[in-house]
């Protein structure tokens, strides 16, 4: 979808760079060099890796396979690892041959850790699942983190928690980006002071 403005989607999702972000991804590095942390380069090709592509959603979301989204993803998750220690991931990764809006599992992601693991202030674990059944791609984005106070069950398709700001929190914008671009679906899940899961589905 060339013109999103027009389709009722909001570019406010990619659009905000975020400075704190990239700020402290560079103290981080600049930490990295000066102790002589082996894993210092990894961190310059992940800053550079992850900015590229956040970029291109600032110029339009595209139609991305999971595969290049998660490429993408874990060099935001390792810059965010060298920050937290204590932020940890799993993957359980069998089904990404299929298309879905950039930055969509990476949002759900840097969600899952600034709104949960990091707000509960102690270890906790982010869990990215693909799989595939007769009807539909799944990705789940899953944490045990805060989870959303207020909110026992899953929230029913077009309804979803308002946002704790106009960036990553934006789940409207995010499903609607889903629905518009992939006829797909966004389903939350979440329990105050046991996690969130999110689910991406897109149909086969």
């Amino acid at each position: 979808m060339d013109n999103l403005e027009e389709s009722g989607i909001t570019t406010d999702l990619a659009g905000q760079i975020n400075c704190h972000f990239i700020f402290n991804a560079l103290n981080t590095l600049k930490y990295s060099v000066i102790t002589g942390s082996p894993g210092a380069c990894g961190l310059i090709d992940d800053i550079a890796a992850y900015m590229r592509y956040r970029i291109r959603a600032v110029y339009g979301f595209e139609m991305v396979f999971l595969s290049e989204e998660i490429r993408y993803m874990k060099s935001y998750i390792n810059l965010e690892k060298a920050r937290f220690s204590y932020v940890h991931t799993e993957y359980n990764l069998e089904d990404t041959d299929f298309t879905l809006p950039s930055m969509s599992v990476i949002f759900l992601v840097e969600n899952a850790i600034h709104h949960g693991i990091l707000a509960k202030k102690e270890e906790g674990t982010v869990k990215v699942n693909s799989y595939q059944d007769n009807l539909y791609h799944y990705v789940e984005v899953c944490d045990n983190g805060t989870g959303i106070a207020g909110y026992k069950e899953r929230y029913p398709q077009g309804k979803y928690p308002e946002s704790s700001n106009k960036g990553i929190g934006n789940l409207t914008s995010l499903a609607m980006r889903i629905e518009n671009m992939a006829a797909g679906n966004l389903l939350v899940e979440s329990m105050p002071g046991k996690g969130t899961k999110v689910v991406i589905k897109i149909p086969v």
